[in-house]
């Protein structure tokens, strides 16, 4: 099965890739996104959220003495589903900061890092879980601090296409050697399509995949998991924000995107 890739909805019928998919959603308070409580219905956050940990594990990156960075992490059930598998957890994010407190989903809402259980169902052990007030272009860990990090349809809100850059070199800089950086952002699906903050073919392998000479992608990428019927059925914004039936390429009447994943190990 690839690692990197464009949302692929062809893994909920792995029996392995599904049952982490059902694990996560136990630690997490957005049911939506997860096809045991919406009915089916594939969403591209809980695709992203799944395949970050079935690729970790498949990198061999998730053991009980590993200690992993989430960039831009909110309040992601990753954080607290690997806060009871790894050593130590850290979430970086502008926690209290009003434009992601305020609008959306609340994803940096500042009470997560002041009561995490109320954004985790599943009761838990939180001494290994460690939020971190912080920007994603200037970590403040030191050089290999780290044996993965990952960030999830975050990096592309850190500023435009150069603080996304920098935002990679942080993350390689920070990784161990040998560790791995897991990435998941918004992919233009058109090559004429230009987005100040979103990545078309040439954008993603300039600003991102060629970031750092330290960083190198596990496997090449398959571009090709879209099925047809997604590609015909997008999610029209604003109107169709909240509709769960294929939530997985979403059209803003200018451009149409959709997730794609890459995994980079750390040279």
């Amino acid at each position: 099965m690839p690692l990197c890739e464009l949302c692929n909805p062809s893994h909920y019928s792995d029996p392995k890739w599904r049952a982490i998919h059902r694990a996560l959603e136990s630690y997490s308070v957005d049911k939506h996104v997860f096809t045991d409580t919406n009915g089916g219905h594939i969403y591209r956050k809980g695709w992203e959220w799944t395949h970050c940990i079935y690729g970790l594990g498949e990198l061999g990156a998730l053991h009980r003495t590993a200690k992993g960075l989430g960039v831009g992490a909110g309040r992601e059930p990753l954080i607290f589903y690997l806060g009871d598998r790894i050593g130590e957890v850290v979430a970086v994010d502008l926690y209290g900061n009003d434009q992601w407190t305020q609008t959306g989903g609340r994803e940096a809402d500042a009470d997560v890092i002041r009561h995490p259980e109320r954004w985790c169902p599943k009761p838990m052990d939180y001494s290994r879980i460690r939020f971190v007030v912080g920007s994603g272009t200037d970590l403040k860990f030191s050089d290999a601090e780290f044996d993965f990090c990952w960030s999830l349809s975050s990096i592309e809100h850190f500023g435009g296409h150069t603080a996304a850059t920098r935002a990679m070199r942080e993350m390689a800089r920070v990784t161990k050697s040998g560790g791995i950086v897991a990435l998941a952002t918004e992919y233009l699906l058109l090559p004429e399509y230009h987005h100040p903050e979103y990545f078309n073919q040439d954008d993603l392998e300039r600003c991102l995949i060629d970031a750092s000479p330290d960083l190198e992608l596990v496997s090449e990428i398959d571009w090709q998991t879209l099925p047809y019927e997604y590609l015909v059925d997008s999610i029209n914004l604003p109107a169709g924000v909240h509709r769960l039936r294929r939530h997985v390429i979403l059209n803003d009447g200018n451009v149409q995107w959709t997730s794609i994943f890459l995994f980079f190990r750390k040279r």
